[in-house]
């Protein structure tokens, strides 16, 4: 662990900011050359004031270095510092990388392969959650890897839409790593890390700090070759990865939504400032240059019956949302009789409920 402590020790130098400790790996990449070697070069230089050369001369480490390392060695916590050779290019190529990059499962191998991000509001509509699904799972079934937050919402849909696909997907954390946020996702994030890997840039025993979401978000568009909004509102995270998305040359997706939903307000203005809007999983499929055989698409629509046809085709032709009354008054159907089609047709994966009690064609 000698080399992982020169790293926290480069790290939380004093008077040394992330443009500096950039400035100083350009120059001398590998921090165990010196850090705690007073006769480096580097101490002779003028680029380093006192407080900073005594530190890094002196090995001084973080007051909570043991308990990092303690917790890494607990939780089989791995690390890659900013000029390893595994270090993912993606993320190096960014304005601000992370330092030290920490994960548990398999980070490398996840990487190797075709990943996209996905994003959206933890608070989803049924459209939102139904329309991820659907979207996602043809991609998935194409080894397309997944990466997202871990949080509540489209995070979590993502996740284990790629799961149950049997593909593999990244959760980046905005804590360490060592502590499952939210908690109720711990179940997730055990199955991830056996098909996929958990990220963070903070090292284990870090307190989560409500800011510390935010700047995760560009680990996420970083490390993705796309990035797919699904719902969140003008201010949303979501809004902020695609963003960094945009500054960091990523292609940006988003699915169009109801504009009465306040959810669908951030991908509906990504789609107006040119965004590629996702209507159908084959969008994606032949974005990304991937087949989609003919008996794929046909397995993509369900056998339906003739009732359900029919609420099917008012919704189709309507090209809006239909109330469950207004249902009732086009076809004269009962309470009991609508509910029951409209059930079927939410569970055949066709259709779904929007806002209030109204139904939206998929």
């Amino acid at each position: 662990m000698e080399k992982l402590k020169a790293w926290l020790c480069l790290k939380s130098a004093p008077l040394l900011g992330p443009k500096g400790v950039l400035d100083i790996l350009q120059h001398y990449p590998d921090p165990q050359e010196f850090v705690g070697n007073t006769a480096h070069n580097i101490y002779r230089e003028e680029r380093l004031k006192p407080e900073t050369i005594n530190h890094l001369s002196q090995f001084i480490l973080p007051e909570n270095n043991n308990k990092i390392l303690d917790l890494m060695a607990k939780y089989q916590i791995h690390y890659l510092g900013l000029t390893d050779p595994d270090y993912p290019a993606c993320l190096k190529d960014i304005c601000d990388p992370p330092l030290i990059l920490y994960y548990r499962g398999n980070l490398s191998e996840t990487l190797n392969e075709l990943c996209v991000g996905v994003v959206g509001t933890r608070k989803p509509t049924s459209y939102g959650v139904e329309m991820t699904r659907k979207i996602l799972s043809p991609l998935c079934e194409k080894e397309v890897n997944i990466i997202s937050g871990l949080a509540m919402g489209i995070d979590t849909i993502a996740h284990q839409t790629a799961l149950k696909a049997k593909t593999k997907t990244i959760a980046v954390f905005a804590s360490g790593l060592e502590t499952i946020y939210p908690p109720m996702n711990k179940a997730l994030a055990e199955h991830i890390m056996d098909n996929g890997a958990l990220v963070s840039e903070y090292e284990p025993g870090s307190k989560l700090e409500r800011w510390n979401f935010p700047a995760r978000n560009r680990i996420i568009s970083a490390l993705s070759q796309a990035i797919f909004v699904v719902e969140g509102s003008l201010n949303s995270g979501a809004m902020l990865t695609a963003k960094f998305a945009q500054q960091q040359n990523k292609p940006l997706y988003a699915l169009p939504g109801n504009i009465n939903n306040r959810n669908a307000q951030g991908p509906n203005l990504l789609i107006r400032q040119g965004a590629t809007l996702v209507s159908s999983a084959d969008d994606l499929i032949t974005d990304f240059g991937l087949s989609s055989s003919v008996k794929e698409q046909l397995e993509l629509i369900p056998e339906l019956s003739a009732e359900e046809q029919s609420l099917f085709d008012l919704l189709s032709e309507a090209q809006r949302d239909i109330t469950f009354d207004e249902f009732m008054l086009k076809t004269g159907l009962g309470f009991g009789k609508l509910s029951t089609l409209l059930l079927n047709l939410e569970l055949k994966g066709v259709i779904a409920k929007s806002s209030g009690n109204s139904y939206i064609k998929l």
